[in-house]
C-alpha cells in the first residue's frame, strides 16, 4: 500500500515532469480542446452544422429571429420555455439582416461547442485544488460524454443550463467548502437564476445546495441564495412578464407541468444516455446496450459507495466533504430527476454530465490515496475507451439532410409559410414573411400543446387547439408538412378538408410543400394564438 505522503510526493515528481507548474490548469485546457474539437468534427462530418435535423434548434433560433425582427414571444406567439437561450441567441439572430437566416443558424451552430468548451473549463476550475488525476477525470468525462456531445450538435439549452449551474458553483465553493462570503452567495444565486431562464431544471442543483447549507445551518445564506436566484431569473423574463403575464406563466410553467408525455421512455433505455452508453434510441427491449447500460450504472454506484464511504477523502478523512456532499446529492436529485417524468429526450441527459464527471473526479481523488498507479492506469485505461466511444459517434450518428436550396427555389421569399417543423423554412431563408397576417408558428408542437391545455397532439383532447390551426391554415400561402406533422398538428377530419379544397402540392419529396390555389378563400375569422389554453 502507498501511503498519503508517498502518493503526494509521487504526483509532484509526475507534475513536474509532464505538466509543468499548473497541471490541473494545463489538464482542463487539453480535455476541453479535445471536447471542442470531437463537436466541431461531429457537426461538420454529420452534416448537421447546414442541414435540417433537430426540431428544437429552430424554435430557439426562430425566436431570436423573430425577436430582433419586432416579436415578443408569448404575446405574439407560442413558446413554452423560458427566453434565456433565445436572449442569449439575439446577437447571432442580427446576422440574418445582412446574411439571411440559413447563415445565421450555421453561424449559431458553430458556438455552441464553445459553450460546451467553457463548462469544462470551468470544471476544471472547480477541482483546481485537488489532483491533477482528478481534474484530468472530471474533465476528460465532461469532453468525451456522449450525450454532452450531442447536446451540441445542435441549438439545446443544456450546454447553457450547464453552464449558468457551474458559475454558480464556482461561486459558491472555495476548496471543497461552501463560502460564507454573503457577495459571492448573491452572484451564485443570479448564476442559477439566470440558469433557470435557459431551463428550469437549474432549480434542481439550486435545491442540493440549499439543503447542504441547511444541514450547516446556514438559514440566512440560504435566503440569501434563494433571493438572489428569484431576481436573477425575473430580470432577464420581466420584460415578457410585463408584456404578456398571462400567456408567459402559462406557457413557460402550466403547460410544461401539464405535459402528458409524448417521447416516453423506459427507465433502462434512458440509463443508456445517463451512463454513456448510448447506442440511439429504438433498440428492443433486452438489447445487450440495455445491459451495459444496467451494468454500468451498478459499477458506478459501487465506485461511489466504495469511494465515498470506505476510502479516506481530504485529511485522511472519511465523511464527505462540503463539495462531496453537494456532488452526490445533486447527482442522485438529477439522475431521479430524469428518470421520474414521463418525457425523456436523448439531449436531456447532458444535464446529468457536468455532475457525473464532478462525482467520479472526486472518486478518483478518494482511490488514488491509496492505489494510485492502479487508479491513474484504470483512468488511462477508460479515457482511451471513452475516447474511441466519443470518435464513433459521428459515424453512429444521423446523417442530416439539407433541401434547403430545393425549398428556396418551390417557396419564393418573402411568402406566408406555415410548417409544423420552422427548421426547413430558417434553412431555406423561407422563415420570415412579408404579410403582416401571416400566422407566426415557431414552436408548432409547442403550440398545440399551449391551446390544448398540454395534450399530446394525437391525443382527443388535443382537438381543442384544430380550430386555431384552421385559422393558421386559412392565412397561408404555403404549406411545409413533415412526415411528422401528426405528432405536431391536432389533424381531423375539417382540416385535411381543407387543405385538400385549398392547397396543392408543388413539392413531396423530402418534405410536403403544398401551395394555396387562385381561388381559394379569405381568411377565416378565427382568433389566432397566443390564447388562454383550454380550460
Amino acid at each position: 500500500m502507498v501511503h498519503v505522503p508517498e502518493a503526494r510526493a509521487l504526483h509532484e515528481r509526475w507534475d513536474a515532469s509532464w505538466l509543468g507548474q499548473h497541471p490541473q490548469r494545463n489538464l482542463a485546457w487539453a480535455a476541453a480542446i479535445l471536447g471542442l474539437a470531437i463537436r466541431w468534427a461531429t457537426l461538420v462530418m454529420t452534416g448537421h452544422l447546414a442541414g435540417s435535423w433537430e426540431y428544437d434548434d429552430a424554435v430557439y433560433f426562430g425566436t431570436a429571429v423573430q425577436m430582433v425582427h419586432g416579436l415578443v414571444p408569448y404575446r405574439d406567439f407560442v413558446l413554452i420555455q423560458p427566453p434565456g437561450v433565445p436572449l442569449a441567441l439575439t446577437p447571432v439572430a442580427l446576422l440574418s439582416y445582412p446574411f439571411g437566416t440559413h447563415t445565421a443558424l450555421e453561424v449559431a451552430r458553430a458556438l455552441v461547442p464553445l459553450v460546451s468548451f467553457v463548462n469544462v473549463l470551468l470544471l476544471g476550475r472547480l477541482l483546481r485544488h485537488r489532483s491533477p488525476l482528478a481534474v484530468a477525470t472530471a474533465c476528460l468525462v465532461l469532453a468525451l460524454f456522449p450525450d454532452a456531445i450531442l447536446a451540441s450538435s445542435a441549438l439545446l439549452l443544456e450546454p447553457f443550463l450547464n453552464l449558468f449551474c457551474l458559475l454558480g458553483l464556482l461561486a459558491l465553493f472555495s476548496g471543497d467548502r461552501l463560502t460564507p462570503r454573503t457577495d459571492l452567495t448573491i452572484w451564485a444565486g443570479l448564476a442559477f437564476g439566470v440558469g433557470g431562464t435557459m431551463k428550469t431544471w437549474a432549480v434542481i442543483p439550486l435545491a442540493a445546495v440549499a439543503l447542504v447549507l441547511l444541514m450547516r445551518g446556514r438559514v440566512a445564506q440560504v435566503i440569501v441564495l434563494a433571493v438572489a436566484a428569484g431576481i436573477g431569473f425575473l430580470l432577464p423574463c420581466l420584460p415578457f412578464v410585463l408584456l404578456s403575464p398571462g400567456p408567459f406563466i402559462h406557457q413557460v410553467f402550466l403547460d410544461q407541468l401539464g405535459r402528458t408525455g409524448q417521447a416516453g421512455q423506459p427507465i433502462l433505455v434512458r440509463l443508456e444516455f445517463m451512463t454513456t452508453v448510448w447506442p440511439g434510441l429504438g433498440v428492443p427491449p433486452g438489447h445487450r446496450y440495455q445491459v451495459l447500460a444496467a451494468g454500468a450504472a451498478a459499477v458506478l454506484l459501487a465506485v461511489f459507495a466504495a469511494a465515498f464511504a470506505a476510502l479516506p477523502g481530504e485529511g485522511s478523512r472519511r465523511l464527505p466533504t462540503q463539495l462531496e456532499g453537494f456532488t452526490l446529492l445533486s447527482t442522485v436529485l438529477v439522475g431521479v430527476a430524469l428518470c421520474w417524468p414521463a418525457e425523456f429526450f436523448y439531449h436531456y441527459a447532458a444535464f446529468l454530465a457536468p455532475f457525473l464527471a464532478l462525482l467520479l473526479g472526486l472518486a478518483v481523488a478518494r482511490m488514488e490515496r491509496i492505489r494510485p498507479q492502479l487508479v491513474a492506469a484504470l483512468v488511462a485505461v477508460v479515457f482511451v475507451a471513452g475516447l474511441l466511444h466519443a470518435a464513433a459517434i459521428p459515424a453512429l450518428l444521423q446523417r442530416a439532410q439539407d433541401p434547403s436550396a430545393l425549398l428556396a427555389t418551390t417557396i419564393p421569399s418573402g411568402a406566408c409559410v406555415v410548417t409544423d417543423e420552422t427548421e426547413y423554412t430558417v434553412n431555406a431563408d423561407r422563415f420570415l414573411a412579408k404579410q403582416k397576417s401571416c400566422p407566426v408558428v415557431v414552436d408548432a408542437l409547442g403550440t398545440t400543446i399551449s391551446i390544448s391545455g398540454s395534450q399530446v397532439p394525437s391525443s382527443p383532447a388535443a382537438q381543442a387547439a384544430a380550430p386555431a390551426w384552421l385559422g393558421y391554415f386559412s392565412r397561408a400561402t404555403y404549406l411545409l408538412l413533415t412526415p411528422l406533422s401528426g405528432d405536431r398538428i391536432p389533424w381531423n377530419r375539417q382540416l385535411e378538408s381543407y387543405v385538400e379544397r385549398n392547397f396543392h402540392p408543388v413539392l413531396q419529396s423530402p418534405v410536403l410543400v403544398l401551395k394555396r390555389n387562385p381561388a381559394a378563400p379569405s381568411p377565416l375569422a378565427l382568433p389566432l394564438p397566443p390564447v388562454p389554453p383550454a380550460s
